[in-house]
């Protein structure tokens, strides 16, 4: 293979359930670091802040320039670092304590002149938008480089998101609740939107060092051939190289762009449908909670789904379910039927295994491309999914602020009806758009769960020869 390669353990031994549960608090402390950007950031610099539709899209588009440019470049440093601890824990080990303090800063709202608050917002959502991709990306990577078992690697993401899943239920359950008790009352409170930004940026630091001290990497990786080292430039092109050259890897980043820029434009977005639509913020809480239960659901179901189906039909079919679910928001939120949108709520979540058929798919990608190559591009090709996640979440956020603007949203001020039921169509509308959208280039990925068995097998039998190798010499 060329590369460098150590593996202990036969692989075909099972990573131990409590190894499982660390590396899934890797993504517990993202969640508790990044979830209040992604969810509330837009209506805190709308209501709080003062910022228009127009300049919040603004930074949201250099923001989203600037990952253009990092996310791929992490992804090859990341994946070409050589120490004591990996490839790719040293970045979660240091990293999380810089994530949760520009986590808390860029909820934090100064009394500065509006130009000063614009730069002030942009540099803070950026630097956070920074620290985030080192530590998630690493997170993200980490189960591909723990073992060469596809299986295992779905498990590992399961154990991932079923966590994921569980802060997720109780920060929908306390986040509002927190803003309004620390805001004493008020849903618009600077002071309650940054004290519940900073407690979740606080119990964050625990959570992702747990990830890093239970858990090993025992793949190698990066543009590191036979020993030769070279330039991080040069690591930097040959990465960059086999990513995107690769037909698999630029038919799921478009993919997950459509299908992110979905989840998270109507995440974004999504605080005015309880604001304006039904004209009850307290109602996120339980709406919340209940996409949270659903969203355990296909941590469980799913490593047994991938097992008969090929996971690029897994995406779809999460694809078309999620666009039925935001058809079935419209209507509820036009009746004011708060049962119905509660349940819509959960079905929603339990058919959102978009993500994990889209790691698995990660998973098999990265390991054909490094049979094909010789180069195990793994930061580098997850970068770009992470680049796609974070793109998804700025078109979504950005257009659909835009979106709201157009159809006559003006915030603190009194919304007729004809306003508030276009709104309820661009909250929900759009992101079923796009989930349809996402089923095409899904559909064409060449993928398939019969490739990727005979690609792990391959692997293995390299790693093993490669042991004994090793072995012989000593």
């Amino acid at each position: 293979m060329g590369n460098e390669v150590s593996q202990k353990k036969n692989e075909k031994i099972r990573i131990p359930f409590w190894n499982k549960v660390g590396y899934g608090m890797g993504e517990v402390g993202c969640q508790l670091s990044f979830t209040m950007v992604s969810s509330y950031l837009t209506i805190f610099y709308t209501n709080v802040v003062g910022l228009t539709p127009m300049v919040i899209s603004m930074i949201m588009l250099v923001a989203r320039i600037w990952d253009a440019v990092n996310d791929p470049m992490f992804g090859s440093i990341a994946e070409n670092t050589r120490s004591k601890w990996g490839r790719f824990r040293p970045y979660i080990l240091y990293g999380t304590p810089v994530l949760a303090i520009t986590t808390s800063l860029t909820f934090l709202n100064l009394d500065l002149p509006n130009i000063w608050k614009t730069i002030w917002c942009a540099a803070t959502y950026i630097a956070c938008g920074m620290a985030y991709t080192a530590v998630s990306i690493s997170v993200g990577s980490l189960a591909n480089s723990m073992t060469v078992d596809n299986q295992e690697r779905v498990t590992l993401n399961s154990f991932r998101g079923a966590l994921s899943s569980g802060i997720g239920i109780i920060m929908s359950a306390v986040t509002m609740p927190f803003i309004l008790f620390f805001g004493k009352g008020n849903a618009n409170s600077a002071k309650g939107f940054f004290l519940a930004a900073t407690i979740f940026a606080a119990v964050s630091i625990p959570c992702l060092w747990i990830c890093v001290f239970s858990t090993k990497e025992v793949v190698g990786g990066g543009a590191v051939q036979n020993g030769e080292k070279h330039s991080a430039v040069k690591n930097l092109a040959v990465s960059f190289k086999v990513a995107f050259k690769d037909r698999d890897t630029a038919l799921l980043i478009i993919a997950m762009v459509f299908y992110l820029t979905g989840v998270f434009g109507r995440l974004g977005i999504m605080a005015y449908y309880f604001f304006n639509v039904f004209g009850n913020p307290a109602l996120i809480a339980w709406s919340g909670t209940a996409l949270s239960l659903g969203m355990l659901v296909p941590n469980f179901y799913v490593p047994f789904l991938t097992k008969v189906m090929n996971k690029k039909t897994v995406c779809c079919l999460a694809a078309l379910f999620q666009a039925i679910s935001c058809v079935g928001f419209f209507a509820a939120g036009e009746a004011k039927a708060v049962v119905p949108m509660v349940i819509i709520s959960f079905i929603y979540g339990a058919t959102n295994c978009g993500g994990l058929g889209s790691f698995g798919l990660v998973a098999e990608i990265i390991d054909d491309s490094w049979l094909r190559t010789g180069v195990r591009a793994d930061g580098m090709i997850y970068a770009s999914i992470s680049f796609a996640t974070k793109l998804g979440n700025a078109i979504g956020g950005s257009i659909g602020i835009i979106l709201l603007g157009a159809v006559g949203f003006v915030a603190n001020t009194d919304l007729s009806a004809s306003v508030i039921t276009k709104m309820n169509a661009v909250i929900n509308f759009g992101p079923a758009f796009m989930f349809l959208l996402s089923i095409i280039p899904f559909g064409f990925i060449t993928m398939t769960n019969k490739r990727g068995k005979e690609n792990e097998e391959t692997i293995r039998t390299r790693m093993e020869q490669t042991k004994k190798e090793v072995e012989s010499e000593a």
